[in-house]
């Protein structure tokens, strides 16, 4: 054999031991400053939907009426947030009926099942946009509601989408803040790279940035005006990479990949939708928004001027005005 083919060959059995191989050998110590969910969760609420343990802020319907009032109202938050984006707001609701915020598995408090040889305990992967329907239409089944107006925010509004096309009788109505239903399908990497061994095992060290600088930065994008992020919700936000674990649950998320767009799919929406766009707001551009609205059969689109990606947080006030007519001129509810 030829000297220059023996160095070939040699140069590609080296390169596939060290990208298939060392990863496998290499330990990869847990994720630093992190603790047990039970030891961040002492006086946290819980409700067991799947086998999974979601975290769920319930905030009860103001006056008389209260016990099993209606309408309800289920909080999705965005990506990379958690229920504490609707600490605020969900108050506001109660002026209408019963308002319950819940972390979806990989954030917040909410437990983070993992695969053991690829298999999860609970019987499904629960990172999945699938799941995360199961998981929404599961929580009404546990608090005994046969439907809801489903408040998502960013990519809690892409489930609350899925809800009410796969489950339609258990929406009676949407509120979609900032969110994205025409992204580009696929992933940022071919799935057979993400979901490989070396990758589950690697790919959560790279996901570590986001509990510091760049993290920060993704929490400040969200917003228009800085001033806005105090103290007290850099320490919300950092609850997510506080877990132990969090780190390999958001890789889960990660390896999933994008959702499909929804082009061409809205029209079986029948229910009253209020789609609410920030301006400006990059990441979800007023043609999107104006797209999202004209695609639905039912839908009015409110644009807020100097916010964000996250109204309910940046701008309460004028949200709160928003709502309150449109559940009006719905008929979905009134001020108790």
């Amino acid at each position: 054999m030829p000297f220059r083919i023996k160095v070939s060959l040699f140069v590609i059995a080296f390169l596939v031991v060290l990208v298939f191989v060392v990863p496998m050998l290499v330990p990869v110590p847990a994720a630093p400053g992190t603790q047990p969910l039970a030891a961040l969760a002492r006086n946290a609420e819980y409700v067991n939907v799947a086998g999974v343990d979601l975290h769920v802020q319930v905030f009860p319907a103001d006056g008389p009426e209260a016990p099993g009032a209606e309408p309800l109202f289920v909080l999705l938050h965005d990506y990379a947030f958690s229920s504490y984006t609707f600490a605020e707001f969900g108050p506001v609701l109660t002026a209408y009926g019963t308002a319950v915020a819940f972390d979806r598995p990989g954030f917040g408090l909410s437990e983070r099942p993992l695969p053991s040889s690829g298999r999860y305990d609970v019987g499904f992967d629960p990172y999945t946009s699938e799941a995360q329907v199961r998981l929404t239409v599961g929580l009404l089944d546990q608090l005994g509601a046969g439907e809801a107006i489903l408040i998502g925010n960013g990519v809690g509004g892409r489930v609350a989408l899925e809800v009410a096309m796969a489950h339609p009788e258990r929406v009676a109505g949407l509120v979609l803040l900032s969110t994205p239903a025409f992204v580009a399908d696929g992933r940022e990497a071919p799935g057979w790279f993400l979901n490989s061994p070396q990758m589950r095992k690697l790919g959560p060290v790279f996901l570590r940035q986001l509990a510091e600088a760049p993290g920060e930065q993704l929490l400040l994008g969200a917003f228009h005006d800085d001033a806005v992020v105090t103290d007290e919700l850099r320490a919300a936000h950092a609850v997510t990479t506080s877990v132990d674990d969090w780190d390999r649950a958001l890789w889960e998320i990660s390896r999933v990949g994008r959702a499909p767009s929804l082009e061409g799919r809205l029209d079986g929406v029948g229910v009253p939708v209020l789609v609410v766009a920030g301006e400006p707001d990059t990441s979800f551009p007023a043609e999107d928004a104006e797209r999202l609205t004209a695609e639905l059969r039912n839908a009015q689109l409110v644009t807020l001027s100097g916010c964000g990606r996250i109204p309910q947080l940046e701008c309460p006030e004028v949200l709160t005005d928003v709502l309150h007519d449109w559940l009006t001129a719905t008929g979905l509810a009134s001020r108790r």
